[in-house]
């Protein structure tokens, strides 16, 4: 049996979980506080289904670093802000196993690759998913979970394939930084204009309005970087948000629950990498200043 560690038990770590303890892989939890710890290892976790049923799984969870098992493949599900901390805490417990992030942006992309380990992929989720409680996730649209094998044995990621299924499909891509970049842009097309606009997601399309706005935002992300019209046409998009339609976005979720927001490793990475080629991507930067508003007076 395969062991699996996930690092973080938000809406997508919880998912993820749930599916490849559901293809029979043994899954342990690794998180900060005792109390989910306790919850979970417990009650187990439990995924809501898109026709209202529920399934739940028996998987371990432990705070203590020390207790999770080897050899294990680990999935970090943590947002960026908490990857820092948790590579250093990786890096004194000498952890060496392979390791799959799953982060939202692209910041943590350098991160990883100044952290000395040997075995690396990368992976997006596009997956509409929503954290109930600590230890249940809503799924919410079916969408995919696509893993690229960065450095390191590509063999040992292979596996997670197990858990490929109509409504978990599973594949694979030979290039990390593509993948990162084509859900970038998608987070930049949803992520901001449901966040500032209290919208979800299937209304960026249905509101004539909204729509406007998506669709001059997509005109000039693809102005400023011509090559991902190939990788990421603008049907690709919108069929995202059609998939996810009930479901609110990771940024618009963290705004209604005063959580600080992921806006540097999402949308000022883009508008760095605009600004790295001379290209003016005015309608994404006046977003980013309304989202660093919005989180400003929150602190004050």
């Amino acid at each position: 049996m395969m062991n699996v560690v996930i690092a973080g038990a938000g809406s997508i770590g919880l998912l993820l979980g749930s599916f490849l303890a559901e293809a029979g892989m043994a899954v342990t939890f690794f998180v900060r506080r005792e109390e989910q710890a306790a919850l979970i290892q417990h009650r187990g976790i439990q995924r809501i289904n898109q026709d209202a049923t529920t399934s739940t799984y028996h998987v371990e969870a432990t705070t203590d670093i020390a207790c999770l098992p080897t050899p294990s493949l680990w999935i970090v599900a943590v947002k960026f802000t908490g990857m820092r901390d948790l590579l250093s805490e990786m890096q004194q417990a000498k952890v060496d196993n392979p390791m799959l992030f799953v982060q939202n942006g692209l910041a943590h992309l350098e991160l990883v690759q100044n952290a000395a380990m040997p075995h690396v992929a990368f992976a997006t989720v596009e997956h509409g998913a929503r954290r109930v409680d600590d230890r249940s996730v809503s799924h919410n649209g079916v969408g995919r979970l696509t893993i690229a094998p960065a450095w390191g044995d590509s063999h040992l990621f292979e596996k997670v394939g197990q858990a490929h299924s109509a409504v978990f499909p599973v594949g694979y891509h030979d290039d990390a930084e593509q993948i990162l970049m084509r859900k970038v842009f998608i987070n930049c097309m949803i992520n901001p204009l449901t966040a500032i606009l209290q919208m979800k997601n299937g209304e960026l399309l249905t509101n004539t309005h909204s729509r406007e706005l998506f669709d001059t935002l997509f005109s000039e992300l693809m102005t400023a970087f011509p090559e991902m019209l190939t990788v990421l046409p603008y049907e690709a998009v919108a069929e995202v948000c059609r998939k996810t339609a009930n479901n609110q976005s990771s940024m618009l979720t963290d705004r209604l629950a005063g959580r600080p927001m992921e806006i540097e490793t999402i949308v000022t990475a883009i508008i760095r990498k605009a600004n790295e080629r001379n290209q003016s991507v005015q309608l994404l930067t006046m977003l980013e200043t309304m989202l660093y508003a919005i989180d400003g007076a929150r602190e004050e």
